[in-house]
């Protein structure tokens, strides 16, 4: 008897550690599934600590694509290489430590250390400290510079913190980061002393799933409350749900064919072909069920900034003479590998109709769809053409794409492009204060890039989140970055 009592008490305690196990065990807890996979959740390596409520920067992203002070008090451009910062003064990590201008400038100075895309965006020379006061000073004149600290690539963290930062980054967000298993999950907990306010919800899971259709199941059987990247098709069908909804916004995210410079095969007269093949009014209206818009350049052409192009149309005809001119017939076809990812559903899908309308044009496509797509751009022997999504102009300004797309050295120009030309006229860009002059070179360089088909550009893409009516306070963004903050709230 004694020895059942002993067993059924140590069982008590076995199942009483098992129910507390974890961090997500009691409480409201918001279930969301994100498309893309992360190695590090670093700041500087990936936007997703922001856009779960666990990292801010010192400013951010409004709707209209203006930028607003989020972590600042005060700021002033005192000239064109310096700037000048006053933080708010109630401002905690997540630790409890006080958010001072030493731990800002640790944060950055650290970021721009470990991340090539951040070094690239914040070309800082010097940050001086006084208290709660910055003066950052840049290498040359630097216009943008406020609008790259909005980059949730910039997001603020404490360095000091004991926590690995690829594993645990420390925030100001509403939610802290307790555990994370790469490429699987990351959970997160309320974090009370919130500057803005007490968070509504207790914890945040957060899981992967690339597949776009997996999402939107999870969503409709109640094992997500929130997945992002909900596939065109399947938007009706969630907003016809009995428990679900979406919500869809016109987007700075534009879908390209990211070309391959170094690919002997990929020759100018080859590119101008395969952007004549491009049906772009058709690929928005049947593939993105008119949830996007045809593209005409880089940028959402809804900008008033940006000169007006009419829409490339589809050419066939033009383009196989191009490319029987190049000595390519229907009988000996151009070969290409082209790769795309399910990460963006839609990607796979335009892939596929560029490969039937190419074979009419004498170019025959291998599609690869591959699960690690920036590894796999890497290694430029694989491929000759790429699917590809980006958001252009995130923040209001073109410098950010300009510098990471176009300059041979920039983070996101996979492909190799470069002109020296147009290399000059990103620095001019970099160095230019006036407003009107900078949308001047802005287009002057749109016009440099698009002579030398330095992508094809497909279509806007909306920016569509899909939810459970439960939750409350959450809506689709324009630029796709944020997504979960403190009202964020579920029934």
């Amino acid at each position: 008897m004694k020895r059942l009592v002993v067993f059924i008490a140590i069982l008590a305690l076995v199942l009483a550690g098992c129910s507390g196990a974890g961090t997500n065990s009691k409480g409201k807890t918001l279930n969301v599934e994100l498309p893309l996979k992360t190695t590090s959740i670093a700041p500087y390596d990936t936007d997703v600590p922001v856009k779960i409520g666990a990292a801010e920067s010192l400013f951010k992203s409004g709707a209209d694509g203006n930028v607003q002070k989020l972590l600042v008090k005060a700021y002033k451009q005192k000239s064109p290489t310096q700037l000048d910062i006053t933080l708010k003064d109630d401002i905690k990590f997540q630790n409890g430590k006080k958010v001072t201008g030493r731990a800002v400038k640790a944060s950055l100075e650290n970021s721009m250390q470990k991340s090539d895309l951040v070094k690239g965006s914040l070309p800082i020379k010097d940050i001086k400290v006084d208290g709660q006061k910055l003066t950052i000073m840049t290498k040359e004149a630097y216009p943008e510079l406020v609008s790259e600290l909005a980059s949730p690539f910039s997001a603020i963290y404490d360095t000091s913190a004991k926590n690995d930062v690829t594993q645990a980054p420390v925030g100001t967000g509403p939610y802290q980061i307790k555990d994370y298993k790469q490429s699987q999950n990351i959970k997160l907990d309320r974090f009370k002393d919130y500057w803005q306010g007490k968070p509504k919800l207790d914890h945040v899971n957060v899981t992967y799933q690339e597949d776009g259709n997996a999402r939107t199941s999870d969503l409709s059987s109640g094992k997500a409350d929130v997945i992002t990247d909900v596939p065109v098709e399947k938007e009706e069908e969630l907003n016809k749900g009995d428990n679900t909804t979406t919500s869809a916004v016109s987007g700075f995210r534009t879908s390209l064919l990211m070309y391959n410079h170094t690919s002997e095969k990929m020759t100018k007269p080859v590119r101008e072909a395969l952007d004549k093949v491009v049906n772009r009014e058709s690929i928005a209206k049947n593939v993105s069920k008119n949830h996007a818009t045809p593209a005409t350049g880089p940028f959402n052409s809804k900008l008033d900034f940006i000169d007006k192009q009419s829409v490339q149309k589809q050419d066939i005809d033009k383009a196989k003479k191009i490319m029987e001119a190049e000595g390519y017939t229907k009988q000996h076809p151009l070969k290409l590998t082209v790769s795309t990812y399910n990460g963006r559903p839609e990607l796979p899908k335009m892939a596929q109709v560029i490969q039937s309308d190419a074979k009419k044009a004498n170019i025959d496509i291998t599609i690869r769809n591959v699960d690690d797509i920036e590894g796999y751009l890497k290694d430029k022997k694989q491929w000759d053409a790429s699917m590809y999504s980006f958001g252009t102009i995130p923040r209001g300004d073109t410098g950010y794409f300009f510098n990471q797309a176009y300059k041979p050295n920039g983070a996101i120009n996979a492909g190799a492009y470069q002109n020296e030309k147009v290399t000059s006229l990103i620095e001019q860009l970099n160095t230019t204060v006036d407003k009107s002059e900078r949308n001047q070179l802005a287009n002057e360089i749109i016009q440099l890039t698009d002579k030398d088909l330095a992508n094809s550009y497909l279509t806007y893409m909306d920016n569509i989140v899909g939810m459970n009516k439960k939750v409350s306070h959450l809506k689709a963004s324009p630029e796709g970055i944020y997504l979960i903050d403190y009202k964020v709230d579920k029934k």
